[in-house]
């Protein structure tokens, strides 16, 4: 058999073979070829292969915090915030994770949200994070008072982390009310 396999490769390789001596350093290198034509596409990243099912993903998850904020759900809400979750306000410090914690809470404790509308301007995946830009139109409901409209642009950056897409960090520039 040894012989046999030997002559063919010798056949194929052109290269002389011993009496009863198998050269198998054309099956290696095939093999080696094999292997690496399997291990390269493995080895790209996950913006090559996750795009579009990230971005199902990342818009279940916004339409879950949007839905929160609409129910009143804080906890669904401060499911969806990364455990290092920052908020950036204009003319005011960052808040960390506790401070946007305590945000929610407080928010959603003061107030009602009966419409919240959002309109995307831009939105990419790259790697584990997502961005999502756009603008938002929001009616709040103090318990007590008149209600209050709001406008204006907002950045938010998911991060992929166990259990799904999170917020991890959230920009919001209100604008001035239409006259």
């Amino acid at each position: 058999m040894q012989r046999v396999i030997g002559q063919i490769l010798q056949s194929r390789s052109g290269v002389p073979q011993r009496q009863g001596a198998v050269n198998l350093r054309p099956m290696k290198m095939r093999s080696l070829v094999s292997v690496l034509a399997l291990l390269i596409p493995a080895c790209r990243g996950p913006l090559v292969t996750k795009t579009a099912g990230d971005s199902g993903a990342v818009n279940t998850a916004l339409e879950e915090y949007r839905q929160a904020w609409l129910q009143g759900d804080t906890a669904m809400a401060l499911r969806r915030l990364s455990g290092d979750v920052r908020f950036l306000f204009p003319g005011t410090p960052d808040l960390d994770s506790g401070a946007v914690h305590a945000l929610v809470i407080d928010e959603m404790a003061k107030y009602t949200i009966p419409s919240l509308t959002l309109t995307r301007a831009n939105f990419f995946v790259a790697g584990d994070h997502a961005v999502d830009i756009g603008t938002y139109e929001e009616i709040q409901q103090p318990r007590t008072g008149a209600a209050v409209h709001g406008t204006g642009r907002y950045t938010t950056v998911w991060r992929r982390e166990a259990g799904g897409w999170r917020i991890w960090r959230f920009m919001i520039n209100e604008l001035p009310a239409a006259k």
